[in-house]
């Protein structure tokens, strides 16, 4: 069995809420540290959506604020709460539910050394990416040696031949293009989960209503999330409340329910292709290439009650 320590590192958001309760329900006790970042949310309701939602699962994990915007030169960063709602989980943070919540607090200091330091403790660990990949490319830039403790990179983002921000870019590649061209350049295995798999997993009202009539605080927050969720993405063109984080999530537990292809991935880093990957010669990256949608859902269903 795979004791291998985690280092989770997002931006919560509605779909990196259910890909937390994924990952924490299948090795909770394997995530070591979680890395709160900007993206879908600014970072301080990312940071506090972070201990919220760790609270609400039942996990004691420490958590550290990481970057608050892109690295110098980068593109304007724009958040995506027209999806995941203005406090980025829905408005549960304003619910009695959240409000009960016995939420810790983040931890003091310097975000990269403590990152490090977590990381130099072990082996190896392997690290989860499911929002822009700046505080990870910082991490690889600040100290270079901690690439030979990366067993392996699980990262949500790209999209081959599509977009979700300009018809070129997804979402969290387009936050931060020069961050996820470094790392896709240096890791030396990363399984990377684009939108065009990512986006055929989506719950619809049905299956969503079904998540909540279990009852549990996790499954009614759930409920509540992906509801407002599915109305949002409907509306943005997608096929119902899609799953991205947590079909990278998935691939790294299962990941013999996914088709993979071996390459590496170039991402434009100017002009209006910014944010665009593309699949290059090489071998570094295992780019998910098809999977089944359905039996994706059933796993993700099970996990939020």
């Amino acid at each position: 069995m795979n004791e291998r320590k985690i280092i989770l590192d997002a931006d919560p958001g509605i779909d990196d809420a259910v890909a937390m309760a994924v990952l924490l329900k299948a090795c909770k006790e394997r995530v070591k540290l979680m890395v709160a970042s900007y993206g879908n949310i600014p970072l301080e309701k990312s940071a506090r959506n972070a201990l919220s939602l760790l609270a609400l699962l039942d996990a004691d994990l420490p958590v550290v604020r990481g970057a608050d915007r892109p690295g110098p030169g980068n593109a304007v960063y724009e958040d995506a709460s027209y999806i995941h709602g203005g406090d980025g989980i829905g408005g549960l943070q304003g619910s009695a539910l959240f409000k009960a919540l016995p939420v810790k607090r983040a931890m003091e200091g310097d975000c990269l050394q403590i990152v490090y330091d977590a990381i130099m403790e072990e082996e190896s660990v392997d690290y989860i990416t499911l929002g822009p990949m700046t505080n990870l490319s910082a991490l690889i830039a600040r100290f270079p040696e901690v690439v030979k403790k990366l067993n392996q990179v699980i990262t949500m983002g790209g999209g081959i031949g599509l977009g979700n921000v300009t018809q070129f870019a997804e979402f969290n590649f387009y936050c931060d293009a020069e961050s996820a061209r470094h790392v896709l350049s240096v890791a030396p295995d990363l399984l990377l989960a684009p939108i065009d798999v990512t986006t055929q997993v989506a719950f619809s009202l049905e299956r969503i209503a079904a998540i909540g009539a279990a009852g549990t605080p996790v499954a009614m927050a759930m409920e509540a999330m992906l509801t407002l969720n599915y109305h949002q993405c409907v509306a943005y063109g997608e096929p119902g409340a899609t799953m991205h984080d947590s079909v990278a999530v998935l691939a790294y537990l299962y990941p013999a329910l996914f088709e993979f292809q071996s390459c590496s991935i170039r991402v434009a880093c100017e002009g209006e292709r910014y944010g665009e990957s593309t699949v290059a010669q090489g071998s570094n990256v295992r780019l998910m290439t098809g999977t089944d949608p359905a039996r994706l859902l059933e796993i993700i269903a099970e996990k939020l009650i």
